[in-house]
């Protein structure tokens, strides 16, 4: 099975892929023929309409809109996610649906829910389970976040199941599929009606996205051959995406834990931020309560407000406090509190 799925490399994914991707990769090769396998069995199965549909007249880009902040402004898309390769166990998770409804009460812009299960903890059942919680929203204010199905994408099949389970979005990562697999899923996404964040790591990656006609951007301070994070390479390559004049919404991705990090983005002309492990590890915090996804008391509800706010690096660094009830009777919040 390894064999055949590194002749099937070239056609699925770039060869010059991190070795970080490369194992990874090849194992959503196996899961795509899967996919494929059962649908080919199927002549009913629901991929095949969602595949064989005409591209709309006119595409929602439900992310986009999302994401797109009036300028000084700074969205949120809040992650859902287990374990990965790097950090190995963040949190637990019984219920993805909930720990979304935090989220988008406390103010996130977007859900990115990780379906990869052997690295990462994931599933399609967590991606229809934020799918339907925040379903419950529509008619309220804040309305419902889209969602974000964060996978290897390798093949138009996955991003057919991610639009059939409801989500507004996928991953493209750059590193992983090069420059023509990357415009081959993008042109399927915009087929689908379904955004595409196009994630880079360097320079070249930026300008590729650029020459495929990327709308999302999502610059990742990973460096994925020495794994190391630094903020810094957000700031360099904002430059090329400004030079380019097109209305482009920039995400910035990895390392951010503190509002001044989101600030220190924002300030560099990011219109969103994507955080999963510091907001997983705050709402898994049981040290105020039985009850962890409790918003009157969960930090990492007060994280992602502090992200929103409108501080800035420019004017000092800021002092956080939260005072929680203690003792008899004391089971919520006493108040928040930002300096």
């Amino acid at each position: 099975a390894a064999a055949a799925a590194a002749a099937a490399a070239p056609a699925a994914y770039s060869a010059d892929a991190p070795d970080v991707l490369l194992k990874i990769l090849a194992r959503k090769v196996g899961e795509v023929a899967e996919l494929k396998e059962a649908m080919a069995k199927d002549s009913g199965h629901p991929l095949h309409a969602v595949m064989g549909a005409a591209a709309p007249a006119e595409r929602r880009r439900a992310a986009f809109r999302a994401l797109k902040k009036s300028p000084g402004s700074l969205a949120v898309i809040a992650e859902i996610k287990r374990r990965s390769p790097s950090k190995g166990f963040i949190g637990e998770i019984k219920n993805p649906g909930k720990l979304s409804m935090l989220y988008q009460e406390a103010g996130a812009s977007v859900i990115s829910v990780l379906t990869d299960g052997e690295g990462f903890g994931g599933s399609m059942e967590d991606l229809a389970a934020v799918v339907a919680a925040q379903a419950k929203c529509k008619g309220a204010f804040p309305g419902p976040c889209p969602v974000l199905r964060k996978d290897f994408t390798i093949d138009e099949v996955q991003i057919a199941e991610a639009k059939a389970a409801g989500a507004a979005a996928v991953l493209l990562i750059v590193a992983a599929l090069g420059k023509e697999n990357s415009e081959r899923l993008l042109r399927a996404a915009e087929r689908m009606d379904i955004d595409a964040v196009v994630e880079c790591h360097s320079k070249e990656e930026v300008e590729a996205a650029l020459e495929i006609g990327a709308e999302i951007i999502g610059v990742n301070n990973r460096n994925l051959r020495t794994f190391e994070v630094d903020l810094s390479t957000c700031e360099k390559l904002k430059e090329l995406i400004v030079a380019d004049g097109r209305d482009i919404v920039t995400v910035a991705e990895s390392g951010i834990k503190e509002c001044t990090d989101a600030w220190r983005l924002r300030d560099a002309g990011y219109n969103a931020i994507l955080v999963g492990e510091k907001l997983v590890e705050l709402a898994e915090d049981k040290t105020f309560g039985s009850n962890p996804y409790q918003s009157s008391y969960n930090g990492a509800r007060g994280l992602i407000k502090a992200f929103v706010s409108k501080g800035s690096t420019k004017y000092g660094r800021p002092g956080m406090g939260a005072f929680y009830g203690r003792g008899e009777g004391a089971k919520e919040s006493l108040g928040e509190i930002m300096l």
